[in-house]
């Protein structure tokens, strides 16, 4: 039997490349092609968009730190669901909602807002490497909308840096970092639009306005600067639409660093809102002749209290002139209102006031207005 001779593939292979090479030696044109086509050029350079390529750093840089002490809340409660087409008909059913929340301490305390963990029956903490924690419920203050929870874990966490919310000015950048629509570790980027805006609700304690999206799911969550250090907590937006229209509202972080001491105060309980009972304002030139109020004095004037309310039990009386609450100056009547609101009901307001030209300290507890049929 005649044999043949059987050449190794390896040869073969080495003459394609021996003729990959040769081609690519005497037709540049065409190596520099092939290379394009396989290379990214980018279309501005580097050194171009240096100042650019800096902020995008400094996001990263944001990012990077946040996802470590944002976490994401789920809570779920039972709710009666009416048949919208059988009159009468109706099944409970358990829904679940998403929220945003961050670490604030090592040991696992959480803050977010009240309004996302309000009568859930079950509240679990999402961390941002999918585990998931069964929450313990530490206390909340309904009217500041705060709720602080803790994780039941020996482990130590990282917590967020609280910043100066009174150092803030605007046109500053402000950063969302929460779980909008249940989108977790959602990161966004805007400015702070306005500082101390009032009167947004019946709380009267004051807002960060923010043009940083912020969507259902963001609340609870932190609005950070560009340090990395959280400068508020996400709360409402304004949009007719039910969306981000580019009005937000934070809750300043230093604000809140009051209320979650009222909470620490009152371990296990949700503290209430509560009234004064008072109808004050900035006092005219002829109150101030007529009662003795020198010119430079700060405060406000009360010109009427409410039958049975807390003021009257506690001693207010009308043309009293309050200068402060809880160790704070009085500007106006919304600097009043935001005291109240943070000692909140069963609490006590202690107050500075200027009474008949002489100087005194009321301790007020906030006990609820009672009224008495046939009486105002």
């Amino acid at each position: 039997m005649e044999r043949k001779n059987s050449i190794p593939p390896v040869v073969y292979i080495n003459f394609a490349l021996v003729f990959v090479l040769l081609f690519a030696i005497f037709f540049p044109e065409i190596r520099s092609a092939t290379t394009k086509l396989f290379s990214s050029p980018k279309p501005i350079s580097a050194s171009k968009q240096s100042q650019a390529i800096q902020i995008q750093s400094s996001f990263r840089n944001v990012y990077r730190e946040a996802q470590q002490f944002v976490v994401s809340i789920r809570t779920k409660k039972t709710e009666m669901i009416f048949h919208p087409y059988a009159f009468g008909e109706s099944r409970e059913d358990r829904i679940s909602s998403i929220g945003s929340g961050f670490i604030i301490d090592e040991r696992g305390f959480v803050v977010t807002n009240y309004h996302v963990i309000k009568n859930a029956e079950i509240i679990e903490i999402i961390m941002s490497d999918g585990r998931i924690f069964p929450a313990r419920y530490v206390g909340s203050h309904e009217r500041a909308d705060i709720a602080l929870l803790k994780i039941p874990s020996e482990d130590k966490f990282t917590p967020a840096f609280l910043g100066n919310s009174d150092e803030i000015e605007v046109g500053d950048w402000a950063i969302a970092v929460g779980s909008p629509y249940g989108l977790e570790k959602t990161f966004t980027v805007g400015v702070v639009s306005a500082k101390s805006r009032e009167d947004l609700d019946e709380t009267g304690q004051t807002h960060i306005q923010t043009d940083t999206a912020i969507n259902p799911g963001s609340s609870g969550g932190p609005l950070l600067n560009i340090y990395g250090e959280v400068v508020g907590i996400n709360r409402m937006i304004r949009s007719s639409s039910g969306a981000s229209a580019g009005i937000g509202f934070a809750i300043p972080i230093n604000y809140a660093k009051r209320v979650l001491r009222q909470i620490e105060q009152n371990v296990g309980q949700n503290i209430r809102p509560a009234t004064l009972g008072v109808m004050a304002t900035a006092p005219l030139p002829d109150h101030r002749r007529s009662l003795g109020i020198p010119r430079e004095a700060v405060g406000v004037l009360v010109y009427d209290i409410e039958p049975n309310s807390a003021a009257e039990k506690g001693g207010l009386r009308r043309y009293d002139f309050i200068e402060g609450a809880n160790g704070l100056a009085i500007r106006h009547i919304n600097d009043l209102r935001e005291q109240v609101g943070l000692v909140g009901l069963g609490g006590v307001l202690r107050l500075k006031i200027l009474r008949d030209t002489q100087e005194m300290e009321l301790s007020i507890p906030l006990v609820e207005t009672t009224y008495q049929k046939g009486k105002k």
